[in-house]
């Protein structure tokens, strides 16, 4: 028989009782961000049960201040046995016959907050983000031949990552600016003047690159997880021991600009390109949440030290759409695509592991992604340069355009979702 909740659950939500993801809201009643988890349509607002107390009546023995601060570093870095347990009373409060919820309709109102009437943050003050090139048709796709040297590159042996910027992530919703940066030259081309097929004469190309807003904004689907416990600088984690370093995972939009990453690519890779912004959505999944979805992987060449007894990934889906002024593209031009942490060669816990292979240093709110996670099906590529070479047709982002990315795992009775990762594109600022 499914636990029912105390509080009404849509049968579509991606917020089941089965999950109990963290985040951090405020209200306009109470501008303060704090923690809270998602349930149904609603948020269950963790910092009004700490002061109320609701914790210490638990056998639970934490600090429960962590729970009224405005992010969820000091509660993530307290470590799975304690974030677990937290979870689970949670769990207990918003089912259980016996639950204070249950029987003082006081508190359970105060405690209760309609996901619409709240503002999402940031869930971590993140320390780092590192982004990580996990999907081997992605990189067939993007990262060999012309622009790369002209040569194939093993993307995989070593595993390759680069650093990002903190500064520039962001939470769902948040609109999202054109950017400006150097084009690359462009080449003379033929001007075939209306009204005659046969008047044919040439514009002038640039020798330069050119300062403009980039006409090729791109999106790219992945998921990225957050450190919870940290490590100590040159200490190296083993990956059989990755996971208890991790909190949970949300979905992440690392957005691109490909005209100015093109001449950037070499040799450093991409500056500008990359670091204006990257889209998160805003419920932390936990891992516990996720147990039940783990899957084997499939076999594939590792580093000695990332083999892996264990070697599972999590059974997660993930889609997109791109919508403009509100409502989806003719079905024949619209740009979606469906696909899978499954395409992803490394796990969360190989990554981890490779991340501290040097001795670095991993800070509780570091994010770490996926990147882009494209599969071999057409249907399944996670960002438009790849699409558009199965579908011509298909443009690069317009303004007032709005990508949304949503992920979930399991059925409906029992699904545990990432809620949306949206965001809209302005014009540039010139």
């Amino acid at each position: 028989m499914t636990t029912r909740s105390i509080i009404p659950i849509p049968a579509d939500s991606p917020f089941s009782l089965a999950n109990i993801p963290f985040g951090i809201f405020s209200t306009q009643i109470d501008p303060t961000p704090r923690p809270g988890v998602a349930i149904g349509e609603h948020i269950l607002d963790l910092k009004v049960l700490a002061i109320e107390g609701v914790f210490t009546t638990h056998s639970l023995t934490f600090p429960c201040d962590v729970l009224k601060l405005t992010t969820l570093n000091a509660f993530a870095a307290l470590g799975s046995p304690t974030t677990s347990s937290v979870r689970g009373y949670i769990q207990s409060l918003l089912s259980a016959s016996t639950s204070p919820l249950h029987s003082n309709h006081s508190l359970l109102e105060r405690c209760i907050v309609k996901q619409i009437d709240a503002t999402m943050h940031l869930p971590f003050d993140i320390a780092d983000f590192t982004g990580f090139t996990s999907s081997k048709t992605h990189a067939k796709n993007t990262h060999s031949g012309p622009g790369h040297g002209g040569v194939d590159v093993d993307m995989f042996d070593p595993p390759r990552a680069h650093c990002g910027r903190a500064s520039t992530i962001l939470p769902s919703g948040t609109p999202i600016v054109r950017p400006v940066g150097h084009l690359p030259p462009t080449p003379p081309q033929n001007d075939l003047r209306v009204g005659s097929s046969e008047d044919i004469s040439m514009t002038s190309g640039t020798t330069e690159s050119v300062l403009a807003p980039t006409k090729e904004l791109d999106l790219e689907l992945e998921l990225a997880f957050f450190v919870g416990v940290p490590t100590e600088h040159f200490e190296r984690v083993p990956v059989e021991k990755a996971e208890e370093h991790i909190f949970g995972v949300v979905l992440l939009n690392d957005w691109s600009a490909r005209d100015i990453q093109g001449p950037e690519t070499l040799p450093f890779g991409a500056f500008n390109a990359k670091n204006f912004a990257s889209t998160i959505s805003p419920w932390v999944v936990t891992l516990d949440a996720l147990e039940p979805f783990i899957v084997a992987h499939d076999i594939r060449k590792v580093p000695s030290y990332l083999v892996d007894k264990g070697d599972v990934t999590y059974d997660i889906s993930v889609n997109m759409e791109v919508i403009q002024g509100g409502s989806a593209t003719v079905q024949s031009e619209m740009r979606v695509a469906r696909s899978s942490l499954r395409n992803s060669y490394w796990t969360f816990r190989q990554m981890l592991a490779f991340h501290t292979l040097s001795g670095c240093r991993m800070r509780t709110g570091d994010l770490i992604a996926t990147g882009t996670l494209s599969g071999e099906d057409p249907t399944s590529l996670c960002s438009l340069i790849e699409q558009r070479k199965h579908f011509p047709g298909r443009m690069f982002l317009q303004d007032k355009e709005e990508v949304i990315f949503r992920g979930w795992c399991g059925t409906p009775e029992r699904r545990v979702g990432f809620g949306e990762c949206r965001g809209i594109v302005l014009p540039a600022r010139l």
